[in-house]
């Protein structure tokens, strides 16, 4: 009997278990661009670096450089976050250019970014705002750049490693476009991973391995804008929303997510990014997020 009752009880959490994910919603694709929004349920994750991975930060940096570029990388802390939808891939340069028809994402050292399933860069977080208020006027969804913590827990997918596909960056070039021997063949001076994406500069959206939400792209590539100020980590509340400075006193934008010129001390979910809304750049794009509706 009490054998009986064990299975049945197993069966009965496996069920539960299970249930959920067999009954997230299918991709949405917005009809204007054709752009994906891949579902992401609720959940509460660790966000930012853990103490590890910050001691060896230290250690092959050093104190100093670290302060000047990860000090902001506050130690972690559980997050709750609401389910929503996210872009599947980054914004392209064709879906972009819906918007702006002349738009030019321009090239690196002769190399073009302007393919059109080459991520869209040359875009400031003013652009990208603009972008999508007018595609959520267009479509009639509240439409968005994501949350610092949405970022982090869509690109982390249930991970708490320093990367998604976990802490061996010798895996990098499997999942992400980043510094690489194919790189250093073009720049020699460059601090790369020893793997090799076959790639030099940005890629077509979408060529790598995605993550277990099925997001592609959340590291590497380009830098992503997010909507917030730049904020510590401390400022999070328990919706997952990161608040502006209570003086407003910050003059910069997160960008999260690293790029294709990064070495492997950039390429981690924890890393942060900052820049002025003004700005523009040949590694710095963007991908949405669509909340789903009150009701």
């Amino acid at each position: 009997m009490k054998i009986t009752i064990s299975v049945f009880c197993l069966f009965f959490y496996l069920f539960y278990l299970v249930a959920p994910l067999q009954a997230q919603p299918e991709p949405w694709s917005e009809p204007l661009t054709g752009m994906e929004f891949v579902w992401v349920p609720a959940g509460s994750f660790l966000m930012g670096p853990s103490e590890l991975e910050k001691e060896n930060l230290i250690q092959a940096m050093g104190l100093d450089k670290y302060n000047r570029y990860f000090a902001d990388e506050l130690s972690r802390q559980e997050v709750a976050v609401a389910g929503f939808w996210v872009g599947k891939y980054e914004v392209t340069n064709t879906q972009y250019r819906v918007f702006v028809a002349e738009h030019d994402s321009k090239s690196y050292c002769c190399s073009s970014l302007n393919s059109p399933d080459q991520p869209v860069v040359e875009v400031s977080w003013r652009d990208a705002v603009n972008y999508a208020r007018w595609l959520s006027a267009k479509c009639g969804k509240n439409i968005r750049l994501p949350r610092e913590a949405e970022w982090e827990y869509a690109c982390r997918a249930g991970t708490i490693t320093i990367c998604y596909w976990g802490d061996d960056s010798s895996r990098t070039c499997a999942y992400a476009n980043v510094a690489d021997l194919t790189a250093q063949q073009e720049w020699p001076e460059w601090r790369v991973h020893d793997c090799d994406d076959g790639i030099n500069v940005t890629a077509a959206v979408g060529k790598f391995k995605p993550n277990s939400f099925g997001l592609y792209d959340m590291l590497g590539n380009v830098w992503e804008w997010c909507a917030e100020r730049d904020a510590e980590f401390e400022s999070v509340d328990s919706s997952g929303v990161t608040l502006d400075d209570k003086n407003g006193s910050s003059n910069y934008r997160v960008a999260r997510g690293s790029c294709w010129d990064n070495p492997a001390r950039y390429v981690r979910a924890a890393s942060r990014n900052k820049r002025k809304p003004d700005f523009r750049g040949y590694n710095v794009g963007f991908r949405l997020v669509m909340i789903p509706d009150s009701k």
